[in-house]
């Protein structure tokens, strides 16, 4: 930002705070918290003040100077809204923390378009085709291809009819009037081209030369362009001011003046259109750095380690304080080639890039590589480039200029609905071998947690629409979207293989009876029902590989299959990460008689800085990094937490593996263990219990044992361990078990000795489906 905008923007603040409403100054205030006065945009849905039901599901709020704001819809290619006197609310969960709300404008709305496409389709309509009124247009009518930025200034990018446009929104004052300006570049319209510039309910239109008039009650609307080629025109038809290009017009270079105020005022408008020369910025080169300094840490080394002293803790320390006051909650990492540097994505919408990745973490430096991102909860690196997952998009990010920061803000597919839900967050962004994408969508549940979101909700519950609780995949280009499987409620996390087996968790709640692991088919069904379940979907329910209570894990985050050889002797299986427990697990799998997975986990006792919610191996180090933030349901002791798990060299003493059997189960250790210790019961113990799957929120824990009315008691059973047996090579225990028998959720509890002495005391939980 440059020290004029600077200066406009602080006199504007003042006068505002002295002449507004105390209602709007306190909303500036505390919007400030959340949104930087230095960066340009922000992404969110943002309701604006009219026409009609007014909202951008997938919107961005563009500054544009003199205190100035639009709005840009990316969904359906439409200028929402222009407003002066102030920004956005910080309302919301990912903002203030409030469930069932989301950002809207602050200020004096001038202009405003209706939820309605923004450019008009083949046939010269703004007819919303969609066969559900969310998500984008049809790619073969329009698609957004994202957004420049060059300091305060933004062009934005997309395809209408096959014709490419770049636009850049900014703003014009001129005798004490305000108006908005849009410049428009198009090299070549392939078709007739028309776009909505402002409307209301009702109103008279009226042409005069280069500008057009809407004048509803007292208030005016007026378009004029300036610098038009032939071809190029504003009408005004049915209430509504429309820009029109024909069909061949060749390089269109000009602007459109929006100005809206008191009819008595609109002679003043005219001085606001001589102020204006159509100029774009070279949005091709990259613009100058907005955060060129760097914040140090120091990492801190063994932070915590397992009993054995196979695996410590590193903690490595986030940019926090930061000179720009950002609050920073991890909500994806990745790794660059060299291993040397990761990036890391926050719930606010920033990447920030840390370099210094080596064995001391002794000189971490951090830069900011990118912001205005819609609730970023998921990061991946391919090639190098940068990718993120928001509610709006997965978004490629290309520095133009290589100075450190992203210049375009490209969208490689935004296919994906988003409705006004405070819960519909979008969660990771994983890769297989491929280069194809995963993630995962939440339902929109209600405020307060129990049931979903309908056509009927208040604003912010959202709505249920088909893509609720889906899990996604995306091809390498971005250009084909699937549905994988569906039936998920709040899936913070997946996991996928190089070779393509998808994993996910979810959130305890409606239809949800406690956090699962879930091993995923495509096509398949996951468990939870909303109103656009169809029956036949919800009988084909796929139980879990395991369900886990709430002392392991109350909210689960992502899993990660370990494809590193320096990481101990764990190469080729599954982790499991905690967000609500702040844990890590390894998963126990195996393929049931009835062919579903089914299986468990045990607990690495390690301590973690924050959550435990993205995890990837260092191709350099070989080493376990996981990131993870504290927003709800968590016992995190920090907001963000970057840290590294590192295998020491020591011999590891863990159970490793899991196999259900008639009459019990075979565990595997990673070392030999001592004959004497295995073979005494009162080493072993152990408990299990089901839950129940309905639309309630959660499930108590019931026994296996019926009340005199034929239904389950509540609670645990203790489980009658009979006979252990240890292998030949030591590794291997035969644990049966009384009356052994299918169960939601079981644990086998265990202090036992290595051979070499070294105690082994787990506890490992595992879900039986089916007896061989």
């Amino acid at each position: 930002m440059s020290h004029s905008y600077l200066k406009s923007s602080v006199s504007a603040a003042c006068v505002l705070v002295l002449c507004a409403s105390s209602v709007v100054a306190a909303e500036r205030r505390a919007a400030a918290n959340y949104f930087q006065e230095d960066f340009p945009f922000q992404g969110a849905c943002i309701t604006a003040k009219g026409p009609s039901n007014n909202v951008a599901m997938k919107g961005f709020a563009i500054r544009v100077g003199h205190d100035a704001n639009m709005l840009w819809d990316t969904d359906l290619l439409r200028m929402a809204s222009g407003w002066t006197g102030g920004y956005i609310t910080g309302k919301g969960v990912v903002y203030d923390g409030g469930h069932g709300q989301h950002p809207a404008i602050v200020g004096d709305q001038k202009f405003g378009t209706k939820q309605a496409p923004g450019w008009a389709n083949a046939q010269g309509e703004f007819t919303d085709n969609r066969p559900e009124p969310f998500g984008p247009l049809a790619s073969d009518w329009c698609r957004w291809d994202g957004m420049y930025v060059n300091g305060m200034e933004v062009v934005l990018a997309y395809t209408v009819l096959g014709t490419k446009i770049y636009e850049q929104p900014s703003s014009v004052s001129a005798g004490g009037q305000i108006g908005f300006v849009r410049t428009f570049k198009i090299e070549n319209a392939a078709a007739d081209l028309a776009t909505v510039i402002a409307e209301s309910t009702a109103g008279v239109v009226e042409s005069k030369g280069d500008s057009t008039s809407l004048t509803t009650g007292t208030n005016t609307a007026v378009a004029t362009l300036v610098g038009a080629p032939q071809g190029v025109r504003v009408s005004g038809a049915d209430s509504r001011l429309v820009l029109h290009v024909s069909k061949g017009t060749k390089k269109a270079f000009f602007s459109v003046v929006i100005w809206s105020g008191a009819k008595e005022n609109a002679a003043q408008a005219a001085a606001l259109v001589s102020a204006v020369k159509p100029s774009m910025m070279d949005f091709t080169k990259g613009g100058p750095a907005h955060w060129p300094q760097t914040v140090n840490t120091n990492g801190v080394l063994n932070t915590s380690k397992t009993p054995d002293g196979a695996y410590v803790t590193d903690a490595v320390s986030a940019p926090v304080p930061n000179p720009w006051n950002r609050r920073v909650r991890f909500g994806g990492m990745d790794f660059f080639s060299d291993g040397k540097r990761a990036a890391l994505c926050t719930h606010e919408g920033d990447v920030w890039i840390v370099e210094g990745i080596d064995d001391s973490l002794a000189n971490l430096k951090w830069r900011r590589f990118a912001s205005g991102g819609y609730e970023t909860l998921g990061l991946v690196i391919v090639d190098d480039v940068i990718y993120t997952s928001g509610r709006d998009q997965i978004t490629r990010y290309r520095d133009l200029n290589n100075d450190g920061e992203a210049d375009f803000y490209e969208n490689l597919n935004n296919q994906v609905m988003s409705t006004e839900g405070f819960h519909e967050f979008l969660f990771d962004l994983q890769t297989d071998q491929a280069g194809n994408f995963y993630f995962a969508k939440a339902n929109p549940v209600n405020s307060g947690g129990g049931g979903f979101g309908n056509q009927k909700a208040s604003m912010g519950n959202g709505t249920v629409c088909s893509h609720s609780g889906c899990l996604f995949k995306v091809s390498k280009d971005g250009r084909r979207f699937e549905i994988l499987a569906r039936g998920f409620r709040a899936p913070n996390g997946i996991g996928v293989s190089p070779d393509g087996q998808v994993t996910t968790s979810d959130n305890e709640g409606t239809w949800v009876p406690t956090t699962p692991i879930n091993w995923v088919k495509p096509g398949g069904f996951h468990g939870v029902i909303n109103n656009l379940t169809p029956k036949e979907v919800a009988d084909g329910f796929t139980p879990p590989l395991a369900w886990l209570p709430k002392s392991y894990d109350n909210s689960g985050g992502g899993q990660i299959f370990v494809t590193s050889d320096k990481w101990g002797p764990f190469q080729g299986e599954w982790l499991h990460e905690s967000y609500g427990q702040s844990s890590l697990f390894l998963v126990l799998k195996e393929q049931a008689s009835n062919g579903l997975m089914q299986g468990g986990v045990v607990k690495f006792p390690l301590k973690f800085t924050s959550s435990v919610m993205r995890a990837r191996f260092n191709p350099k180090d070989g080493q376990l990094y996981v990131a993870g933030l504290s927003e709800w349901q968590s016992n995190a002791s920090k907001n963000t937490g970057f840290d590294r798990v590192r295998y020491t060299g020591k011999k590891v003493y863990s159970a490793r593996g899991l196999k259900a059997l008639k009459t019990g189960v075979e565990l595997t250790f990673t070392e030999p263990l001592a004959t004497d210790s295995v073979a005494d019961l009162q080493n072993w113990s152990g408990q299990r219990w089901n839950y129940a799957r309905t639309q309630s929120y959660g499930s108590p824990e019931f026994s296996l044992v019926k009340d005199e009315n034929g239904k389950p008691k509540r609670g645990r059973d203790v489980i009658d361990i009979t006979a252990t047996k240890l292998s030949a090579d030591g590794k291997t225990v035969t644990v049966e078990i009384a009356d052994f028998q299918p169960v939601m959720s079981e644990t086998i509890k265990f202090s036992l000795r290595a051979a070499d002495g070294t105690p082994v005391a787990q506890e490992v939980l595992h879900t039986v489906h089916a007896l061989p």
